[in-house]
C-alpha cells in the first residue's frame, strides 16, 4: 500500500492510501479541536445535526434516501480523545468506481461529506431548529446516562479523572449531564462558525482513485474551508502521590480500576514498549492478569488492562465481589512488580509478541483501520506506515519492557462498591 500526501488548497490535506484489495472505499474527514468543557457537548451536538438535515437534504429521510441510492453508502461522525485534543469528523464507506460504473461515487461522497461540514440546515433566521436541538440534548443525556450505567466504563472514566486532574484528557467526551439544559441554537451556531474558520482537515482516501482526481474533487467542494487548525498537544504528568476515592452503587460486583502514570515524557519512544507491556500485564486472554489473578486465583469475574498511548498511561480494572477487593487490589499491583522484576516467561512474551503481530496485520485488511491508522498519526505529526510500526513494537526487548514497568508509578486507585442490593450480574 502506497501513501501519498497532497494539499487540497491551503489549509486542508490528502492521505491518499492506494490499494484496489477491496471492494468498498472509504473517504474521511478529521481534525482536531480544544477538548474542553464548555465546547465537547456542542462538537458532538453539531455532528449529530448534520446529520439530520443539510441544505440540499433539508431531512434525515432525504439524507439517508440519498445515501441508499448511492448503493448504500455509509456515514458515520468521529469524536473522540487525541491526547489533550479532541478529533471530529466524518467517515463515508461507499463501493468503488470498478463496481459502479461512469463516473464512480466519489464526486457524491466528496458533497455528502461538504453537506455534512459547511451546509447544514438551518431556519430562515439563520440558527439551528429548536425542535431538532432538543431531540439531540436528549439524546446526548440518553448517551451520558448510558455510559454512567455501564459500572466498568464508569469506574474507568472516574479513574482517569482522578489520574489526570485539571487536563483536558480527564473531561468526559460527552460531557456531564447538568451542562446539557445549557445549550441552545444560538451557542450551538456560534460553535459552528468557530470550527468553520479553525479547523485544519486532514482527509483520508483509501481506495483505487488516482490521487490527483481525489485532491481535485476535494479542492473544489473544501476550497477555502477552515483555518490555521488546532495543534496536537498531550501533557506528560506522573504525579507524586496516590489518589483514592470510592463510592456504593447497587450492584451485586465492585469494579476496581488502577491508573498508573510514567514519569518518561518521551511518548513516541516508549510507546511500543508500553504497547508489548500491556498486553503482557493485561491485554489478552495470555496476560497475567487474566491467568493468575482472574484464572489461577479466582479473585474477581473479569481482570484486564487498557493504554492510552499519547498520555502514557495505563489503566487496570477488575470486577470481584465486594469482600474481595483488598486483596484484588493487591494481586494487580504484584503482578506488575512481576514484570518490573524481570519475571516475564517464554510462554507469556512469545504469547503477547504472536498476538500483537496478528492484531497489526488485520490493519491492512479493513479500510476504515487502514484510514484510522494513517489520520490519527497525520493529525499528531508523525509519519509512518502500519509497517514500520509493527516492526517497532515486535523489536521491543525484555529489557525495555522491564525498565518502562519500574517507570509506571500508581497514581489513581478507584472503586465503585457494590452494595449487594442488585440480583444479576452488572457486567
Amino acid at each position: 500500500m502506497h501513501l501519498t500526501c497532497l494539499p487540497v488548497g491551503s489549509r486542508a490535506r490528502l492521505l491518499h492510501l492506494f490499494t484496489d484489495a477491496f471492494k468498498s472505499e472509504l473517504l474521511s474527514v478529521s481534525f482536531l479541536a480544544p477538548l474542553a468543557a464548555e465546547q465537547t457537548q456542542k462538537n458532538i451536538m453539531l455532528l449529530a445535526l448534520s446529520k439530520r438535515g443539510t441544505v440540499s437534504y433539508p431531512t434525515q429521510a432525504l439524507l439517508n434516501r440519498h445515501l441508499d441510492e448511492m448503493y448504500s453508502t455509509s456515514v458515520s461522525s468521529v469524536g473522540t480523545r487525541l491526547g489533550d485534543r479532541e478529533v471530529l469528523g466524518f467517515s463515508a464507506d461507499f463501493l468503488g468506481r470498478r463496481y459502479v460504473g461512469g463516473e464512480g461515487l466519489l464526486p457524491q461522497v466528496v458533497d455528502v461529506l461538504a453537506e455534512l461540514l459547511r451546509r447544514p440546515y438551518l431556519t430562515e433566521q439563520g440558527s439551528y431548529p429548536a425542535e431538532r436541538v432538543e431531540t439531540e440534548k436528549r439524546n446526548l443525556r440518553d448517551a451520558i446516562r448510558a455510559e454512567i450505567n455501564n459500572p466498568r466504563a464508569y469506574a474507568m472514566a472516574r479513574c482517569l479523572e482522578l489520574l489526570c486532574p485539571g487536563e483536558p484528557f480527564a473531561l468526559p467526551i460527552l460531557g456531564r449531564e447538568e451542562d446539557v439544559a445549557g445549550i441552545d441554537p444560538a451557542g450551538l451556531k456560534a460553535r459552528f462558525c468557530a470550527l468553520q474558520s479553525e479547523a485544519a482537515p486532514v482527509f483520508c482516501y483509501v481506495g483505487a482513485e488516482p490521487a490527483d482526481r481525489v485532491a481535485a474533487y476535494l479542492f473544489d467542494a473544501f476550497d477555502g474551508y477552515g483555518g490555521a487548525g488546532t495543534p496536537y498537544q498531550t501533557v506528560i504528568r506522573c504525579g507524586a502521590e496516590t489518589v483514592r476515592k470510592e463510592e456504593t452503587t447497587p450492584l451485586s460486583q465492585g469494579k476496581l480500576s488502577l491508573g498508573f502514570r510514567t514519569d518518561l515524557d518521551d511518548v513516541e519512544a516508549i510507546a511500543p514498549v508500553l504497547v508489548v507491556l500491556n498486553e503482557i500485564y493485561g491485554g489478552s486472554p495470555a496476560s497475567k492478569l487474566f491467568l493468575n489473578v482472574r484464572e489461577k486465583r479466582s479473585l474477581c469475574y473479569q481482570c484486564s488492562s487498557t493504554i492510552h498511548l499519547q498520555k502514557g498511561v495505563l489503566c487496570a480494572n477488575s470486577g470481584m465481589k465486594p469482600e474481595n477487593r483488598a486483596v484484588t487490589e493487591e494481586a494487580m499491583l504484584e503482578e506488575m512488580r512481576h514484570i518490573a522484576a524481570g519475571d516475564i516467561s517464554k510462554t507469556e512474551w512469545e504469547a503477547a509478541m504472536r498476538t500483537l503481530a496478528d492484531g497489526y496485520r488485520q490493519i491492512n485488511d479493513s479500510p476504515a483501520a487502514i484510514a484510522r491508522f494513517y489520520t490519527t498519526r497525520a493529525l499528531r505529526g508523525v509519519r509512518e506506515s502500519v509497517d514500520e510500526w509493527r516492526d517497532r513494537v515486535l523489536g521491543v526487548t525484555r529489557d525495555q519492557v522491564v525498565a518502562l514497568a519500574g517507570h509506571l508509578f500508581l497514581r489513581a486507585v478507584f472503586f465503585l462498591n457494590g452494595s449487594g442490593d442488585a440480583g444479576e450480574d452488572d457486567e
